[in-house]
């Protein structure tokens, strides 16, 4: 069955009085979600993989539009193209100097006309579309290699933020609906985050992802006695994941240092030559005279050893207290940003709070995700906010505005 990959093109040129646009749609070469070809690019144009009416959204549809409205809202719609996307062999990238792209002329609305036009330098275009994909080499590097591109009237072009081919897309995903979407990075590590906090994280308790690959997480978990780093297999899909496997408990190491073959001689034990006794190679070695300058040199290099020991202790040290000021710069971060919002909303739940403050996502380098952070305490608060009953007409008449501070216990009762 074919997947929905999706990969993040830019806009090209716009005419606000007309509404006139020409985008380009995605050049050849490594994508977020794999390898496409000139061949296959110039194939899909072929197949009218992108035909004249194609629709333009805001956005990309959440997990749960997928679900609900595959085929999008009227009130997202923004544009559509006016042509069958072309292949132009003769187009060259500015930024990366490529040749080709697959490129259509759209008709913008006017419900978006003067935002998409404004900002047509700083916002893309990301095509969704059903796909052939493989695992294969391309230009020396290996990954997903997209095979083929399939036509479909739900085939969309939608208005993001992030523009050109490099937009950050994880992982080709399978969708509810039979099809298969990419979700972004924050979304992949978004729904791994939870699925971790779901099965690990407890009263007193907090986890947080480390880092994770196509297989498996690395995740810490904490509480006030003890501190352990877990490996645990996954699926995901539909950005669901499903953890698999076995916990297996792990550490972290900060480098790999090859053994050279010089270090594993002076380790072994030479071997007795054949056809020579113990005692004659005892009496061999015992004439072998080390010269005056030879001993000098060892023994100098001897005396540097506690020196050398030295540094490295003190190169170990500060590596230690470089992560622990991180450490402390994160959860200072995090803090703020979970009392901002709880305050901004009017909520008081220190659970709830504690538990976001210590178990925030950061990103490869270590530092705080302030922007993942951002959508698990709005989500948070969006489900103690529904649990104390807002949004929800509790009766008829006239209407009284009344201020309540909602706690954990408030949630806890309303569930």
């Amino acid at each position: 069955m074919p997947q929905i990959i999706t990969e993040a093109g830019k806009l090209t040129s716009a005419d606000a009085s007309t509404g006139q646009l020409m985008i380009t749609l995605i050049t050849p070469g490594w994508g977020t979600s794999g390898y496409y070809s000139a061949e296959m690019l110039e194939q899909a144009a072929s197949d009218r993989v992108f035909a004249k009416g194609t629709q333009q959204h805001i956005d990309h549809l959440s997990t749960t539009e997928r679900r609900d409205k595959p085929a999008g809202s009227l009130l997202t719609l923004a544009a559509v193209l006016t042509e069958d996307a072309a292949w132009d062999p003769d187009y060259v990238d500015e930024e990366s100097g490529v040749k080709g792209r697959l490129a259509a002329p759209a008709l913008l609305g006017s419900r978006y006309r003067d935002v998409i036009t404004e900002f047509k330098d700083y916002i893309g275009t990301s095509i969704a579309a059903g796909a052939d994909v493989t695992i294969g080499e391309a230009e020396g590097r290996k990954g997903t290699i997209i095979e083929k591109l399939y036509p479909d009237p739900l085939n969309r072009v939608d208005f993001v933020t992030v523009a050109g081919r490099g937009g950050r897309v994880e992982k080709v995903l399978e969708s509810i609906a039979g099809r298969a979407e990419e979700a972004t990075a924050n979304d992949t590590r978004s729904a791994i985050s939870t699925a971790i906090k779901d099965a690990y994280q407890d009263e007193g308790v907090w986890v947080w992802v480390l880092d994770y690959d196509d297989a498996n997480i690395w995740f810490e978990q904490e509480s006030a006695s003890d501190s352990k780093v877990w490996q645990q297999a996954y699926t995901i899909n539909d950005v669901t994941v499903e953890l698999t496997g076995d916990l297996v408990e792990v550490r972290r190491v900060t480098s790999y240092v090859p053994i050279t073959p010089a270090q594993e001689a002076a380790t072994d034990s030479p071997s007795t030559p054949a056809g020579v006794t113990e005692n004659q190679e005892e009496a061999t070695m015992a004439t072998i005279q080390i010269e005056e300058s030879t001993h000098a040199s060892l023994v100098e290099a001897s005396g540097r050893v506690p020196a050398l020991e030295a540094e490295v202790t003190d190169a170990t040290n500060r590596a230690t207290v470089a992560e622990a000021g991180l450490a402390e710069a994160n959860d200072a971060a995090a803090a703020a940003v979970v009392e901002a919002a709880f305050t901004a909303a009017g909520i008081s739940a220190p659970k709830t709070a504690a538990r976001l403050s210590k178990g925030y996502p950061v990103k490869e380098n270590g530092v705080l995700d302030s922007e993942a952070l951002a959508t698990d305490v709005a989500e948070s608060i969006a489900e103690l906010q529904a649990a104390n009953g807002a949004g929800h007409v509790r009766g008829l008449g006239d209407t009284v505005t009344e201020s309540k501070t909602i706690t954990d216990d408030d949630v806890v009762n309303a569930l």
